[in-house]
């Protein structure tokens, strides 16, 4: 992009960069068996998440009766970002040579939305991510809509004028870069099936991180 500023690369990391579903799984697992349910297998599960089924719609299937849905959805926030729990994550094929690339022509930034940013920074420890990000935001989406805590975060970081582009697995990332004028990059790898995604019109809609490095390379961003 010669004698333009080159945007700022805006990446989630849940979904898009690093693969969940067998922590999310392994969590629902754990503490569904705890109230005596019964576990769905990880695709059935997956699926759901996918579809942006909630809770109820999930615990139900899992026969669970609703007076445990509490029960459940308050074990489940206190495990799912313990270390043992964040250890089942795996980075997608692809994402390190991404970053390399990116990093070595763009700023990097991270936003999450994960509870605990010493348990986030100690996972980018150790997946050997974290100089690949010039800065690292985050914050719970507790009583917020998602996207919202994703506009703040970002504004936090990237500079008024700024050109970015925003890389997410979720509507959310899709509606925050809407909101802040910037072209988006949705991932179908993540916790949203296409259609979902489709609804939102992001810029760029791929199927994995090969395909969110193409989309770059199309918008002369790499």
């Amino acid at each position: 992009m010669p004698g333009q500023q080159r945007p700022a690369l805006v990446f989630d990391l849940d979904g898009t960069l690093l693969d969940v579903s067998a922590r999310h799984h392994h969590v629902y697992s754990t503490v569904c068996e705890s109230l005596e349910g019964h576990p769905l297998d990880r695709a059935t599960y997956w699926n759901l998440k996918r579809q942006r089924a909630g809770w109820p719609e999930i615990l139900a299937v899992s026969g669970l009766t609703p007076d445990r849905y509490t029960a459940f959805e308050a074990t489940f926030k206190s495990l799912i970002e313990l270390p043992a729990s964040l250890g089942f994550d795996v980075l997608f094929p692809d994402a390190v040579s991404l970053l390399a690339k990116a990093s070595a022509q763009h700023r990097c930034v991270l936003v999450s939305l994960r509870t605990s940013p010493i348990a986030l920074r100690a996972q980018l420890e150790v997946l050997a991510i974290t100089p690949y990000f010039s800065t690292v935001e985050s914050a719970p989406a507790d009583d917020e809509p998602a996207f919202q805590v994703k506009v703040r975060l970002i504004r936090r970081t990237i500079h008024s004028g700024e050109p970015a582009v925003l890389i997410g697995d979720t509507e959310s990332d899709v509606m925050a870069a809407t909101a802040l004028g910037y072209p988006s990059i949705a991932v179908t790898s993540g916790i949203r099936d296409r259609d979902i995604l489709a609804q939102q019109e992001p810029d760029h809609l791929v199927d994995d991180l090969p395909g969110v490095e193409h989309a770059l390379r199309l918008i002369g961003a790499l």
